[in-house]
């Protein structure tokens, strides 16, 4: 059994479904802001800001990739977002992964820093 503090699945994606992904989020962001808080814009808020966070960016195979964990939970309602937001027939809106790369170089700087400081 897995003890509740540990996320229960990973994803592996490369950086073209990682942008989708994040796009997808957006677009469930954006209605935030046309129509006021939704049930669907509260979880994606939550969901990007986690994903943008801890997310980590790395090379498989000389591609660009992405390794995420979720609890269970998490994993349900990204699945729930994702189904509807391909019914949309949305496209990805911006390259993610180039910021989530930019932010984990920026945390891999300060955790070596923070190491050789004690």
């Amino acid at each position: 059994m897995t003890p509740k503090n540990k996320p229960t699945s990973t994803l592996f994606i490369p950086q073209e479904m990682f942008n989708t992904l994040i796009s997808a989020l957006d677009y469930f962001v954006a209605t935030q802001a046309q129509i006021g808080e939704t049930f669907f814009s509260k979880h994606a808020t939550r969901l990007k800001a986690k994903i943008l966070n801890y997310g980590r960016a790395f090379k498989s195979e000389g591609e660009n990739s992405v390794s995420i964990y979720f609890y269970g939970i998490e994993s349900a309602m990204l699945i729930k977002l994702l189904i509807y937001y391909i019914n949309l027939g949305e496209n990805p809106s911006a390259d993610y992964y180039a910021l989530l790369a930019k932010s984990d170089c920026k945390k891999s700087e300060n955790h070596h820093r923070e190491k050789s400081q004690e």
